[in-house]
């Protein structure tokens, strides 16, 4: 990918649950909208200020996604768009 692309997020709570929408450009497929987000992730750990809070800030990252796929409700609803 030589050129700039566009990923967002927007959450909206309701009831307590997240309701996330993932928008990308057209041409990105799921595998390189994965990329960049968990790139994003990486990169906001790395702006902890120390090794040691960069290491919690890890696990506790893999602890939620680890949380996320135990839970067999988890994104029940979940809908793509092609």
């Amino acid at each position: 990918m030589d050129d700039k692309f566009f990923v967002g997020v927007s959450v909206e709570v309701k009831d307590g649950r997240f309701f996330f929408d993932i928008m990308a450009d057209k041409g990105l497929y799921m595998e390189d909208i994965r990329s960049i987000l968990v790139g994003a992730v990486a990169m906001s750990i790395r702006s902890e200020k120390t090794p040691e809070l960069q290491a919690k800030v890890m696990r506790d990252v893999i602890e939620h996604l680890e949380s996320e796929f135990i839970n067999p409700d988890s994104f029940d609803d979940l809908y793509t768009k092609d």
